[in-house]
């Protein structure tokens, strides 16, 4: 499967390079604009996250839920940076996989067909909410076909139709290629679905009340890792373990946002009464986030480097995982 997956994403990439050099290339000045249509609701229902929360809690959960810039405190946002947790604070794949793959792990409770219902109810009113932006359109079709087949029991064809649906967005629109939360939302996607697994098996002697988030974690981080240098400059030497720490909470922080909005849009004291939830775990969220930020050493700062060196990088990287799914009898998905 590894060496069909392997032959797939080359063909993908041929493809790719035949539709740029058709059309001309992408545009380095692109950027992402999402739809404004219903940029109202998402101000009214910013507002209500004010109303009911305080600040900058109601900041980080607006950009979590609404992906709304409600400009958090630029030491915050250093602080972010600093430790390799500022793309948890904006809308993106990393966290709609994470939520999606919460819901999933219900349905020994609720049963298989239950959970797809969910989670698919959750990714669409999930768009919804952030306008149908462009980069949350994507995440969502992403996330939804991938989870659909693992949900349906062809795990084997999860990171195949990731891939797949990948290759035919950037056939429809090169320029996503440049988009950050394009990059973010496939690389921490294929890292949940594909590399958790392989790496929670690997963590047989970790208690199994951590050993999930923690292979989700490391996964997600190591996929996304050059992305996140890349563009911000920063390497963190603490990430894995301040992500570790926090990625827990943020299912629970986004489906009581939710609750916050449903009931706050009733009632101002429900609404207060439900952002209590939210607001103690973004209280430990900021908490952990400041605290490895102001350990000694924190991050380094890191020059620009080639796209060689982080293509090299997944290279070893795939090479480490077909090892290592060799080595259990595993099959990459």
């Amino acid at each position: 499967m590894a060496i069909r997956l392997i032959f797939i994403t080359a063909v993908w990439l041929v493809v790719f390079a035949a539709r740029i050099i058709q059309f001309g290339g992408v545009d380095p000045t692109y950027r992402d604009e999402g739809s404004q249509a219903l940029q109202p609701l998402r101000d009214s229902l910013a507002q209500t996250l004010d109303n009911n929360l305080p600040y900058p809690q109601s900041a980080i959960l607006a950009g979590i839920l609404l992906g709304v810039d409600k400009n958090l405190p630029v030491a915050l946002k250093n602080d972010l940076k600093a430790t390799s947790t500022i793309h948890m604070i904006v809308v993106s794949g990393q966290n709609l996989s994470i939520v999606a793959g919460f819901l999933i792990g219900l349905a020994g409770f609720l049963g298989r067909k239950k959970a797809l219902i969910l989670s698919l109810g959750l990714i669409a009113f999930y768009s919804i909410l952030t306008g149908f932006e462009v980069p949350v359109v994507r995440a969502a079709i992403m996330v939804s076909l991938a989870y659909l087949a693992q949900i349906l029991g062809r795990e084997n064809l999860s990171s195949w139709i990731l891939f797949l649906t990948g290759g035919a967005m950037l056939l429809y629109n090169p320029n996503w290629l440049l988009s950050i939360s394009f990059q973010l939302s496939f690389l921490a996607t294929f890292g949940v679905i594909a590399v958790a697994p392989i790496i929670v098996k690997r963590l047989s002697k970790v208690p199994s009340i951590l050993r999930e988030d923690l292979g989700v974690t490391i996964a997600a981080q190591v996929m996304v890792l050059p992305v996140i240098v890349y563009n911000f400059g920063q390497l963190s030497l603490f990430g894995i373990v301040a992500n570790l720490l926090i990625l827990w909470s943020i299912p629970l922080v986004m489906v009581s946002g939710f609750l916050v909005l449903a009931l706050g849009l009733i009632d101002n004291l429900l609404g207060t009464l439900a952002g209590l939830i939210p607001s103690i775990l973004l209280t430990y969220f900021i908490y952990i986030v400041e605290f490895f930020a102001k350990l000694p050493g924190a991050s380094l700062q890191v020059g620009e480097s080639g796209i060689v060196m982080w293509v090299g990088y997944y290279f070893l990287i795939g090479a480490v995982i077909w090892v290592l799914s060799r080595n259990q009898g595993d099959k990459l998905t």
